[in-house]
């Protein structure tokens, strides 16, 4: 480690935690665990602490380096068994310097951004400190990152919307096994997911959170807590379901039922002596060790009372958006006791997407078209939710405030139509059409048009027995001329499994 200690390095980010009071033992804290996480853009870090500790963050270049530095720890774990495959990290390394404190330094194979923050604990897990390495080459927006510059625009200094998205089962657990013996839930829920995950994000003002983004397995009482360490806004977890009869068919969504959420806030309190749990998502936190257990289990049935109604509320405004492009097998939330919906500070559903065991509706959910609608119906839903109820200090919110869609940019001092092309994965020719621009000069407090919004754009439909084609056209709201057009019909006679293309405005 010398040979790093004593080159020169440039510090990135200096991120100090409230002082700690020494003693006169050499340790007084230890790094118990270090999780790595892969998802699209980015590669996260997570250190977990025995308490607060503080440390500094700074980077390396030939070869590329994060070194974090941590007052007074000892290291109690091996890093030769950490596992970081297929990621960019090619070694992490520790080291002991100035006779009490832990240096942990992260060789790179690429330049990367750090990016880092703390966690306070809960009632899961201590002390976390979160390191995220940005991919430099990435087109996420600059205010993806969680430490911005004090020159970043007024419209990125506010937060993003986060929405944790998770795939049901992956690795050894294959989930729901199609009526053919061959298709696999957990193929079917990543596909789904990650056209999710690109819908959301094309989207200013969402940032996503996959809880998986490959074919592996998360522990079922992770997947929450990944949503909660990443103080996602809204947690979703997509499956495909399963029934002994292969007449079963439709979409069904899912929110906690009021007697696994009891069991939940019990939980909770009666583990409130093993630490703080962390209540009120991103907007604040509540400690429930202060409270005697009266007082914590109201404020933690309040809590989840809360969660459960917005998840009734954004579970409502999805069926809403998947009644256009499939079947629902229930008009309302249904409740369930998944273990997966029970976080008490984050609305929570979870959506069967439809059967698996049904031939046509699994035909049609490996359908990479049929994806595609399912996907754009779920965030036309989520979009609509928080539309409406757009969380404060959110660039949602400060839209809906100013009478600005989603997809509006206001013209800053310094900004030119080249950088906001850039900042928002789009071009300036793009932007001087949608916005009919002359030139590409600019007014301060001028609104500029990003992108046309996103919106649910049907591409097809299956025909189920007992629909007609009157029907659909209804449905659908499209002119019945046009749809015989757009599928050269010179009549209305269609047949059970028949595709038909529908038309868009």
């Amino acid at each position: 480690m010398n040979d790093i200690i004593s080159k020169k390095h440039t510090v990135v980010a200096l991120i100090s935690t409230t002082s700690l009071l020494l003693s006169n033992t050499v340790f007084s804290a230890d790094v118990e665990d270090i999780r790595v996480f892969q998802a699209e853009d980015y590669t996260r870090v997570v250190f977990d602490l025995s308490e607060k500790i503080d440390h500094e963050l700074f980077m390396l270049d030939n070869p590329e380096r994060v070194v974090v530095d941590f007052k007074n720890t000892k290291l109690a774990l091996d890093v030769g068994n950490l596992n970081y495959s297929q990621t960019p990290i090619r070694a992490i390394r520790s080291g002991t310097r100035n006779e009490g404190d832990t240096r942990i330094v992260i060789d790179l194979g690429e330049e990367m951004k750090p990016s880092s923050f703390t966690l306070a604990p809960n009632a899961e897990i201590e002390h976390r400190l979160v390191v995220d390495l940005y991919n430099l080459e990435s087109k996420l927006r600059d205010a993806n990152f969680r430490t911005e510059s004090p020159q970043s625009s007024k419209q990125e200094q506010r937060r993003d919307i986060v929405v944790a998205i998770s795939a049901g089962h992956g690795g050894d657990d294959p989930g729901s096994i199609g009526f053919d013996g061959k298709i696999k839930e957990k193929d079917v829920t990543l596909a789904i997911s990650k056209l999710l995950q690109k819908q959301l994000e094309a989207i200013p003002g969402y940032q996503v959170v996959m809880v998986r983004d490959r074919d592996y397995y998360v522990q079922l009482r992770r997947r929450p807590q990944i949503a909660r360490d990443n103080r996602a806004d809204l947690f979703v977890a997509i499956h495909a379901d399963w029934y002994r009869s292969q007449r079963a068919n439709g979409a069904t969504i899912y929110a906690l039922s009021g007697a696994r959420a009891d069991r939940e806030n019990a939980r909770r309190v009666a583990e409130k002596e093993n630490g703080s749990d962390l209540l009120g998502g991103v907007s604040g936190t509540l400690a429930i060790d202060s409270f005697d257990d009266d007082v914590a289990l109201t404020l933690v049935s309040f809590q989840m009372d809360w969660s459960m109604e917005q998840s009734q509320i954004v579970g409502t405004k999805i069926l809403d958006s998947l009644d256009k492009v499939t079947h629902l097998r229930r008009r309302e939330v249904q409740q369930a006791s998944f273990q997966v919906l029970n976080s008490p500070d984050i609305p929570s559903i979870l959506i069967e997407t439809g059967y698996l065991t049904n031939p046509d509706e699994a035909r049609r959910l490996i359908s990479s078209s049929f994806q595609q609608s399912i996907a754009q119906a779920i965030a036309q839903g989520i979009t609509n939710y928080f539309v409406e109820l757009s969380p404060e200090g959110t660039l949602v919110a400060w839209q809906n405030e100013n009478g600005l869609s989603p997809m509006t940019y206001i013209v800053e001092n310094g900004d030119s139509l080249s950088m906001i092309a850039l900042k928002h994965s789009t071009n300036v020719e793009s932007l001087m059409s949608i916005n009919e621009l002359s030139s590409d000069v600019l007014q301060i407090g001028q609104k500029l048009q990003l992108n046309e919004v996103s919106r649910v754009v049907i591409s097809e439909h299956t025909i189920r027995s007992g629909e007609t084609l009157s029907e659909i056209a209804v449905r659908y709201s499209v002119n019945l001329d046009k749809l015989r057009a757009a599928n050269n019909l010179r009549n209305d006679k269609i047949f059970v499994g028949q595709v038909l293309k529908i038309p868009t405005s």
